[in-house]
């Protein structure tokens, strides 16, 4: 029996990096898992390797911005799968890299629309199916870009900053329903999002800073920020709301010394 024995999650952006991490991390732990990704291809990819394994998945293709997709899919999910104990926001985007005034007013609103208003979204239809059963479990993935200020994200870390107002209002207002609402805040991972920065030709110091600013020098592996989502989304948490929980490998916590930023790209620029 695991963790989540008996459990039903909706995991978005699950068809690849952290998302997928999660999703089979959670099927792992005995949940069933709705895999939901703007991709139905690889949606479809990780449910049916979930199903190889003798797990419970559903996948689904939706775009996290249309409130027709969302709902659609939070009443196909909780039809297939029996109920829904869990919801984890997890899709998100980046968008360009560039300053406030150069921005993009097309891409602001993008980055909002998937980072903010898709976990809004999701929340909102889920939310009615947590409070009639009174009981349930929202996770939303932000970043250390939500709790500090990173050159060149103004709609990122707007979008991820407002992601944890948008989560603790969720744990005050539904509280009292037996609803949790919980954040993760990450650093850089070793995902295909930021392997295609690399590739992209961004400058790795201002694409992927966490692999010189943590104190281990290195990105976080997606399966190790899965297991703190986990740990949010189960029981073993349940005096546990309204909390940002930092799985950003001490980044936030301290000032680097120079040792840690040298050692930390030297150790990055080696496993590329």
């Amino acid at each position: 029996m695991g963790r989540l024995a008996g459990k039903v999650a909706i995991i978005t952006g699950a068809g690849q990096g952290l998302g997928r991490a999660t999703a089979e991390l959670f099927a792992g732990e005995g949940a069933a898992v709705a895999v939901v990704d703007i991709n139905g291809d690889t949606a479809e990819d990780v449910a049916l390797q979930i199903r190889a394994g003798g797990g419970r998945a559903v996948a689904a293709a939706v775009d996290v911005t249309s409130a027709d997709d969302v709902r659609g899919m939070v009443e196909t999910a909780s039809a297939e799968l029996g109920r829904i104990d869990i919801l984890v926001n997890n899709a998100a985007i980046t968008g360009p890299f560039t300053d406030v005034m150069n921005y993009p007013e097309e891409d602001w609103n993008r980055v909002l629309a998937v980072n903010l208003t898709g976990p809004f979204l999701c929340s909102k239809f889920v939310l009615p199916l947590m409070q009639a059963q009174g009981s349930g479990s929202i996770v939303s993935v932000s970043s250390v870009s939500g709790v500090v200020a990173h050159e060149k994200q103004s709609a990122y870390n707007t979008s991820k900053h407002g992601l944890i107002g948008l989560t603790r209002c969720i744990a005050q207002d539904y509280g009292k329903f037996g609803i949790r609402a919980n954040v993760v805040c990450p650093t850089g991972m070793n995902t295909p999002m930021t392997a295609a920065m690399v590739e992209g030709g961004r400058d790795l110091a201002e694409s992927v800073p966490g692999a010189s600013l943590t104190v281990f020098g290195r990105l976080a592996e997606p399966v190790e920020v899965a297991r703190a989502i986990s740990f949010l989304a189960g029981d073993d948490a349940g005096f546990i709301t309204g909390a940002v929980l930092m799985v950003d490998g001490g980044s936030s916590a301290m000032q680097p010394a120079y040792y840690q930023l040298a050692a930390g790209m030297e150790n990055f620029l080696a496993t590329r």
